[in-house]
């Protein structure tokens, strides 16, 4: 396959290797070009016509011409690169070297003359698609009014050039050894605080009643591609930005729903001396994506420009090509002159598919019978059928063969009327064809992935097969059968992922409409499992063994993890990759060694949520979760929180410091305490480190708000 990275210029052309095939290139012209005949004659007529022929809106039409433009090489240019490849290459392999044909999966050409004004042209008509395979080929039928014939013909004589031609395809490339990421952290926060007070005397009371509300919302993007030393940085740049769009996007849907704010009862008494009430909503979002490497992805190629006037170009024999040879008067008004001309052709992979070749019939009645055939077997192949109408409409009936491959039977269409160009689709008419590729699978989580695929046609034997994915053979694979009739089904498949425990996890069948199945990954969530060590870890209790399981029965799938949490390292988390984000539950059992000797077993508990407290039990948290989004980080370089918390009692006293940088990962500052009837308040100073070497410290805040929101800088006490 193309690798985006091994590109050079020769003459003119810009030339791709293969990403594992050191003697196989790949050629992308810089602009298409007129298609010609074996002799060098363009594929260009020009009908002028000799008196204007009235249209259905009243505009009268002057002209019509048929063109084929093509995005290849021509023969001289392709010798002049194979000879400068085989230098490069030197004499081991120099007779090996070729070029190869770029796998198109779409794509367009666009002409100027579409865009035009209706008074210079009345319309463009082109395939939906070029050919996609060989030189692809794009047929254009171009009308021209009545006041444009006239301008038409005399632009395209002489130098210069009037028509430009724009393709826009996509073919599957490899991307270098690059690998890369993109993360995304939501934080929302919505805090409800109301105090009322009555001073309970006689007389004339005084009532205050304080509401304060509160809302934020923060979102961090970040993405990376590591490209290593000499990459194009603007190939670099468009794989960044499509990682950062995906995060977007993905991002866009988790936090499309904001968190509510307080909706409860605000309403106060007089009865009541004093009211307290206080909400708090928190919400945090992070995930992750990844690539690997060598990841095969669609690739724009663009190539454009302004086609030179056929009379500036010469055939094979050295000859000017003639505008008289390409050009006619006609009297469409005069029954007898009156015809037409449809350019036919196939659109079919001829070279590397079953598809062998396929006859064409094409019948018209006039004053007599008029019949032609065609045999096709190159996707560069145009034929014309042309008659005169003699008055009768220019509808023709057609009917084809297609003939595959090793085999002798045939798919016949049936006979079907059309008007104007035809271009026969065969790609799907009577093949099965499927390719099946790895995605995002991972081969770190899955030992193997087998696919089974299968296809009942409406005649004939079921068709069944199996492609299995590992980390060795992890390339897509393209099945291809004759059915001899057109696929009008779904495929279905069903993928059974092999853990690397041994264990199956199987997945319900699947219908595929398409040509393409992405196997992805069985893994389609991210549980956060988190380990809070509770207790004095300083003075108390010397260790806590902790062994965590994931277990989902519904798919058998199993994850475990043992960690120690001591002092100082008290707080683990584990992203664990789950089947289903609400299955499955979290169960946990651990031993605490305590510093006099004696330990303590926790039996197996299963978890209400993914958040696990161990150790000694507490009555209460106070969970302080710090956000520094308001600090003027262009002028600091780090900030100092240190927190302090005894619930009313000194004997109980805590105090955790924390270092806050820009891009510093924080994780809540937690306060245990075995008094459930104590204060949930804590006291707060901080250090601002500014950029110039010099600090500042803000005066000590006693709050229960457990969102600690850093101020823009210190404000001295």
């Amino acid at each position: 396959m193309l690798q985006i990275d091994k590109a050079q210029m020769i003459s003119g052309v810009q030339v791709y290797g293969d990403h594992s095939d050191p003697a196989l290139f790949y050629a992308v012209p810089q602009m298409p070009s007129f298609r010609c005949d074996p002799e060098g004659q363009p594929i260009f007529m020009y009908l002028k016509y000799r008196q204007p022929r009235p249209g259905p809106l009243g505009q009268t039409g002057g002209g019509f011409t048929t063109f084929d433009t093509q995005f290849a090489l021509d023969d001289a240019t392709r010798q002049v690169i194979l000879e400068q490849l085989r230098q490069q290459v030197g004499t081991g392999l120099a007779d090996q070297v070729r070029l190869g044909s770029i796998t198109w999966a779409n794509g367009t050409a666009h002409i100027n003359l579409s865009d035009v004004s209706d008074k210079l042209v009345t319309k463009v008509w082109n395939p939906v698609s070029p050919s996609l395979y060989g030189d692809n080929v794009t047929p254009f039928t171009v009308e021209v009014p009545d006041f444009g014939a006239t301008l038409f013909a005399e632009a395209m004589q002489g130098k210069g050039g009037i028509v430009q031609v724009a393709y826009g395809m996509n073919g599957w490339v490899k991307l270098p050894a690059v690998t890369g990421w993109g993360t995304f952290h939501g934080f929302q926060f919505r805090s409800f605080v109301q105090e009322a007070k009555d001073d309970g005397g006689y007389g004339a009371d005084a009532f205050s009643d304080k509401i304060t509300e509160l809302a934020i919302n923060s979102d961090v993007i970040k993405t990376h591609v590591d490209a290593g030393v000499g990459a194009d940085p603007q190939m670099v740049a468009k794989i960044e930005e499509s990682i950062r769009r995906t995060v977007l996007d993905m991002a866009t849907k988790r936090m499309a729903e904001q968190i509510p704010g307080y909706t409860g009862d605000r309403s106060v008494l007089e009865d009541y001396e004093s009211i307290h009430r206080e909400f708090t909503n928190i919400r945090i979002d992070d995930f992750r994506i990844d690539i690997s490497q060598q990841t095969a992805v669609l690739w724009p190629f663009n190539p454009q420009g302004t086609l030179p006037n056929i009379t500036t170009l010469v055939d094979k024999k050295g000859q000017p090509i003639q505008w008289a040879d390409h050009y006619r008067e006609i009297a469409l008004d005069d029954p007898f002159f009156r015809s037409f001309t449809a350019p036919v052709r196939v659109n079919a992979d001829f070279k590397d598919g079953l598809v062998h070749s396929v006859d064409l019939h094409i019948e018209y009645q006039a004053d007599k019978l008029v019949t032609s055939d065609y045999h096709f077997e190159t996707p560069n192949q145009v034929e014309s059928f042309s008659s005169y109408t003699d008055g009768g409409t220019e509808e023709y009936q057609y009917a084809f063969k297609v003939n595959y491959k090793g085999t002798s039977s045939v798919y016949s269409a049936p006979a079907a009327p059309n008007k104007g160009p035809l271009t026969l689709n065969v790609d799907d008419l009577g093949v099965l064809e499927v390719e099946v590729q790895p995605g995002n699978l991972d081969f770190a989580t899955v030992a193997a992935a087998t696919v089974t695929l299968e296809y009942t046609p409406s005649s004939g034997s079921p068709i069944g097969d199996q492609v299995v994915f590992t980390k060795e053979q992890n390339a897509e694979q393209t099945l291809r059968y004759v059915i001899t009739e057109k696929r009008d089904r779904p495929i279905r498949y069903r993928v059974d992922y092999r853990m690397p425990s041994g264990q199956v996890i199987e997945r319900d069948w699947t219908d595929a409409t398409g040509q393409r199945i992405w196997v992805r990954s069985p893994f389609t969530n991210v549980r956060k499992i988190r380990v809070f060590g509770v207790g004095d870890l300083t003075n108390k209790i010397d260790s806590i063994v902790c062994d965590v399981r994931y277990e989902d029965p519904g798919s058998g799938y199993e994850w475990s993890e043992n960690q120690v949490l001591k002092g100082g390292d008290a707080y683990k988390e584990w992203p664990v990759p789950v089947l289903d984000e609400d299955a499955g539950t979290v169960t946990y059992s651990a031993i605490v060694r305590y510093k006099d000797g004696s330990i303590r077993e926790i039996p197996d508990t299963v978890s209400e949520d993914s958040t696990i407290t161990v150790g000694d039990p507490v009555a209460a948290v106070v969970a302080v979760t710090i956000t520094p989004d308001l600090v003027d980080w262009n002028t600091h370089a780090l900030v100092k929180a240190v927190l302090t918390c005894d619930g009313g009692d000194p004997a109980q006293r805590q105090t955790q410091s924390v270092v806050v940088r820009k891009d510093g990962q924080l994780t809540p500052v937690v306060f245990y305490l075995t008094d459930a009837a104590a204060k949930k308040e804590f006291t707060w100073t901080a250090t601002y480190y500014r950029a110039d070497g010099t600090s500042a410290d803000t005066a000590p805040v006693t709050t229960a708000d457990t969102n600690l929101l850093l101020p823009r800088q210190a404000v001295a006490p």
